[in-house]
């Protein structure tokens, strides 16, 4: 590589960086709590309405949010309008707090005002304190409205029932909060005067319904038909492997699959934390649940990087057989892989910036610097799904199917143009409206990385893939760090 050209892709990865910087996509308010209020709120919750005192039991916690009904929204064209409204009543930009003692669980959810707005009692009924007095469906109400502006003042009493179990009465309360689009029905179960159970229903109320789950649909068809043309190329490299006489790269392989095997560890902790918040049993201990957790993620990534290994062997061996560029200079591909990355993450960023702003596009907006640090977004798990995407997207769809199409069809734009396209349906483009759109990027995309393989080679387009998608989902958490550090570091004035 000479002077100018590496000037010239340094100069254009620079360039990229700063219109990815300047062009993001938009993010929403931040009004999460910190992770620790969160659990305050829970505690007190438990000491007012269950009468137990949990704050020495283990406690985890997780950032939550109604992924489904934000994303019908969007496709709705009605999420900014019902933004604000999303965050009163709990359903983005809320924590989930479990306790867990001696096979005893409750799970807590807290919205941005300080409320419960969901409550699960993993224990046995008999087992529940028992408390004087019974609330009225109004006095309960008062009871938990923190904020004017919160779920609880929103909602109005629609009823209340009761029944017995287990020779004790079990009272049910159901409410109704309806704002803007957005109709949420809550039922709160009480025994003895103790809360049992908080559980929330979403209606958007829209008579538009229908084409937004057929879209769903639509794409998740999508989505099947590329896992389906990745099982296929995985067939192929067994047949290639066996039938074909070949010449393999076992240690690139072995390589790979390694680092695939590695990095599904890196995430370990909040893997088991997930699964001890959303689905915990109390009927099973935390240690079996995280064995069971670091089992599940050591198989995953053995199998995953079982695949890798035996797609990049057959790919390396198909990829030498036909004279592609595969590990000639290391180091040049690698550094036009990390500018390509940034140019790409640019350029895409400027134009959906420009769509939004003719109002062809609508973005989903993302999490906003602060909220993806509270949320206790890590590093490790932005190279956990840097590394794994890369690796495993480009060892199937650059460096195998690639290579395959072209040795089966002597056409590398053919190749690139089928590869490109089968990668872009597999990926799943809930968070734009219209959905084409994103594929259609993203098909571009594939084509720009096909490009890349063809003319420098696999690690070029493996550092490509990468550094885009770290850089995607790192830097909110790199900004917020900066600015937090940069605060700590300026001078306090004080006047005499």
């Amino acid at each position: 590589m000479n002077s100018f050209t590496f000037i010239l892709w340094t100069g254009l990865g620079v360039i990229g960086l700063v219109l990815f910087m300047k062009y993001r996509v938009a993010t929403i308010e931040s009004n999460l709590l910190d992770k620790s209020e969160a659990r305050k709120v829970s505690i007190d919750f438990m000491k007012e309405f269950v009468g137990l005192d949990v704050e020495e039991w283990d406690v985890y916690s997780v950032y939550w949010y109604d992924h489904e009904t934000v994303n019908k929204l969007h496709h709705l064209g009605l999420l900014n309008k019902n933004r604000r409204i999303l965050h009163e009543m709990g359903l983005v930009e809320s924590w989930r707090v479990r306790f867990v003692h001696q096979h005893q669980s409750f799970v807590i959810g807290v919205n941005t005002k300080r409320e419960v707005t969901f409550f699960y009692a993993d224990v046995r009924q008999t087992s529940l304190s028992k408390k004087a007095g019974q609330l009225s469906p109004e006095g309960l109400k008062d009871q938990l409205t923190c904020s004017s502006t919160g779920l609880w003042a929103k909602t109005k009493s629609t009823g209340s029932g009761s029944k017995e179990e287990d020779f004790r009465e079990i009272n049910t309360y159901w409410y109704l909060a309806e704002k803007e689009d957005v109709r949420l029905k809550v039922t709160v179960e009480m025994q003895s005067g103790v809360i049992t159970y908080i559980g929330t229903d979403t209606e958007i109320l829209t008579d538009k319904m229908n084409k937004v789950i057929r879209d769903e649909q639509v794409e998740s068809t999508f989505g099947i038909s590329g896992m389906l043309a990745s099982a296929a190329a995985m067939v192929m490299a067994i047949l290639v492997l066996v039938l074909m006489d070949v010449q393999t790269q076992i240690i690139l392989s072995l390589i790979l699959g390694l680092i695939i095997v590695l990095v599904q560890s890196l995430t370990i902790k909040e893997d088991i934390q997930l699964t001890i918040v959303n689905a915990y049993d109390a009927r099973m201990n935390v240690q079996t649940v995280r064995l069971l957790g670091m089992l599940s993620t050591m198989l995953a990534g053995l199998l995953t990087g079982f695949v890798v290994f035996i797609c990049s062997l057959a790919g390396g061996a198909l990829a030498n057989e036909l004279g592609l560029t595969f590990l000639d200079r290391i180091s040049v591909q690698f550094f036009i892989g990390l500018s390509g990355g940034l140019i790409s993450l640019g350029i895409t960023s400027l134009v959906f910036f420009l769509l939004e702003r003719m109002n062809r596009l609508r973005i989903s907006p993302e999490l906003s610097n602060r909220s993806m640090f509270l949320s206790g977004f890590t590093l490790r798990q932005g190279l956990n799904m840097s590394l794994q995407s890369s690796i495993g997207e480009e060892v199937i769809y650059r460096l195998l199917m690639i290579s395959l199409i072209f040795w089966l069809s002597g056409s590398t734009m053919l190749s690139i143009l089928l590869s490109s396209l089968l990668w872009a349906i597999m990926h799943q483009v809930t968070g734009y409206d219209p959905r084409w759109i994103r594929w259609a990027h993203l098909f571009v995309f594939g084509c720009f990385l096909g490009f890349l393989f063809v003319n420098y080679g696999f690690i070029c387009v493996l550092a490509a893939h990468f550094i885009h998608n770290l850089v995607l989902v790192c830097m909110p958490l790199w900004q917020f760090k900066l600015q937090r550090y940069i605060q700590t570091k300026k001078p306090q004035h004080t006047s005499l």
